[in-house]
């Protein structure tokens, strides 16, 4: 699989450079084409959305990467942060308005004799202090390698970029530094499709009446299983009166005094420290994504095929389901289940 980064952008050939991951390896490749290779960060709060969005332009991750100088062949002597916290167009924007060649290297500019800075025209008086503070910042310049150019990561030890550094300092500027609740999902021994779902669900980006209104669809949103309310994500899931019954019908025999949270991705994050023994977590996690799926079903057969079952079906189907996914994934505490099922 293939991870990339769009480093830079030529105007005159509609040339893109980018950061790819393959095999482990960071590499540069330009792309002659209007496709653009992504950086995605995927199954984590930076793809929040299923919009436009959730294609992270990753401007945040780009200010923390440097660019350390080798034959100096595929970094922009300009455009490019490689001698400092700024490039040389921030810093000298009047200088850099008149260069011959603003896509040029640092290789183009750089020779044996030092730099070969070109202008377009004569420098006026005043504008020649500006090239002395330009030398001056260029000053601590060691000269170029037979090194290849790379890509360093600021505020690291070794310098070493990788996805999961990048991940890991954008999670930390969340609120809390969480990392949400994504292992105890794809780890859960449900089957493959209800992990997606219930990834939808956690994210808010499941096709409920709440997401069709940010798309930008006009809809009288109603609940079909209560007929109360407005249907969000939230309401469908956790709060409302229908969902609720199932909630305690698994919560009822452990007499757990539970308090639903607003979010769903907040539920699973505490969801799992109510599961008791360790091999009581095994089955215990499938709740939450087999209520949201049976729930889902439900809605989904009372609004697109005019068909209602009764409280009582709804329950018995949820917890066949949830008998048939336990056997399913070879969870071994089926004496447990079967025990805790009788208690319901």
């Amino acid at each position: 699989m293939k991870l990339g980064i769009v480093l830079s952008t030529s105007s005159k050939t509609s040339r893109k450079l980018i950061l790819l991951r393959f095999k482990g390896c960071w590499s540069y490749r330009f792309i002659h084409c209007a496709f653009y290779f992504y950086f995605i960060i995927g199954l984590s709060w930076l793809a929040w959305y299923t919009t436009p969005k959730s294609v992270v332009p990753l401007q945040k991750v780009l200010q923390n990467i440097a660019y350390k100088v080798g034959n100096g062949t595929k970094i922009q002597f300009w455009k490019e942060n490689w001698n400092g916290n700024e490039a040389l167009m921030g810093l000298f924007p009047d200088l850099f308005s008149l260069c011959t060649n603003p896509e040029e290297t640092v290789a183009e500019v750089w020779s044996i004799h030092g730099w070969n800075i070109v202008f377009r025209r004569h420098l006026n008086d005043w504008e020649i202090g500006r090239v002395a503070e330009l030398l001056h910042v260029l000053n601590g310049f060691n000269g170029l390698s037979a090194e290849k150019d790379s890509i360093i990561r600021k505020h690291s030890r070794d310098g070493s970029l990788s996805v999961n550094k990048l991940y890991i300092k954008e999670v930390n500027e969340y609120p809390g530094g969480k990392l949400g609740p994504w292992k105890q999902i794809w780890r859960n021994k449900v089957p493959t499709k209800v992990k997606c779902f219930s990834w939808l669900v956690a994210r808010r980006a499941c096709s409920t009446h709440e997401k069709l209104k940010r798309r930008g669809f006009y809809i009288a949103s109603w609940c079909s299983l209560c007929n109360e309310t407005e249907e969000t994500n939230n309401h469908l899931f956790l709060h409302c009166k229908v969902t609720t019954q199932l909630w305690n019908l698994f919560l009822g025999p452990t007499h757990t005094e539970w308090i639903m949270p607003e979010h769903t991705a907040d539920l699973l994050s505490c969801w799992i420290s109510r599961g008791g023994r360790k091999s009581k977590k095994k089955w215990w996690c499938i709740i939450p994504s087999c209520i949201w799926w049976c729930i889902w079903k439900e809605r989904n057969s009372r609004c697109y095929d005019n068909k209602a079952n009764s409280i009582e079906k709804v329950k018995w189907n949820c917890l066949t389901t949830f008998y048939f996914w336990c056997k399913e994934e070879g969870i071994e505490e089926t004496a447990q289940i079967l025990d805790f099922i009788g208690t319901l």
